[in-house]
């Protein structure tokens, strides 16, 4: 039997920075949602100089960290030596685990998604690793009315080529102008969907962009285009395990693991990036 997924609730748009050159949207977390399947963290950025966001070295640990970008491209380097450049329509992985240092070298105007997802208890002080996937790697189903690019997870009888540590749904959906499609999903994942740009139309109206839709149950998820048409992502997946606790870029588990990844980072043993962390 068939059930589909309406929106259970809207989580309000926070512009973190809205100067003329970058409007960032931060859906994620919130003060009464620290996640949503295994994201605790969600980036929406447009940048329309050089200018990054996370252009200097940074640590991160006990998270995923996922780079996706729909206009423009920068350089990846890291303290584990992997070195990449991104474009647009590419997608990037890095298994932060017990630690890793990294920056993102802008070579102009950007759009993008930054996004992290917790690491289950006993992965938190795994081994750093990364992966990329260039635009033509990333399958794309045309439906009537609109396309979808699946980069994770298990969409429309398609699945996406990035594998997380657990079950994990990141589709990217453009929708023409009124467009309706029908999304078969798994029907087990905790789901949301975030409004790029245009207007999807929900129960009260228009949602626009920066906003996130939480999802009930089921196995299909209708969407549907405003009159501007909408480009949205849906993501979620299994819910995170443990306790989420951030502290800056590290996301752990507990106070002593908080300690911990600070401690590792402070002292050198995430690696060094352009002398930092000394």
């Amino acid at each position: 039997m068939v059930t589909t997924r309406t929106i259970q609730t809207v989580l309000p748009d926070r512009r973190v920075i809205d100067d003329g050159d970058m409007l960032l949207f931060r859906a994620l977390p919130t003060e009464s949602h620290d996640s949503v399947g295994p994201f605790v963290f969600v980036d929406h950025y447009r940048s329309a100089s050089i200018r990054g966001i996370g252009d200097r070295p940074h640590p991160h640990a006990g998270i995923e960290v996922i780079s996706y970008l729909l206009e423009g491209s920068m350089e990846h380097r890291d303290s584990m030596g992997f070195r990449d450049r991104l474009n647009a329509g590419d997608a990037q992985w890095i298994r932060a685990g017990r630690g890793i240092l990294h920056a993102e070298q802008p070579f102009g105007g950007r759009h993008g998604l930054q996004l992290w997802t917790n690491l289950p208890p006993a992965q938190k002080f795994a081994e750093p690793a990364y992966r990329s996937w260039r635009a033509a790697e990333i399958p794309t189903v045309d439906l009537p009315g609109g396309t979808i690019r699946v980069i994770a997870g298990l969409a429309a009888g398609v699945e996406g080529p990035m594998q997380l540590a657990t079950p994990t749904t990141f589709v990217h959906a453009r929708l023409n102008s009124g467009a309706t499609i029908e999304l078969p999903v798994d029907a087990q994942a905790e789901l949301g969907v975030y409004v790029l740009d245009g207007g999807l139309i929900g129960p009260s109206g228009s949602i626009g962009p920066g906003a996130f839709a939480l999802l009930t149950n089921g196995d299909t998820l209708p969407l549907t285009a405003g009159e501007q048409g909408v480009e949205l992502a849906v993501l979620g997946g299994t819910p995170a395990e443990g306790q989420i606790l951030f502290s800056g870029p590290f996301v752990m588990d507990s106070a002593e693991n908080l300690l911990r990844a600070k401690q590792d980072y402070l002292s050198g043993k995430m690696g060094r990036l352009d002398g930092v962390p000394f």
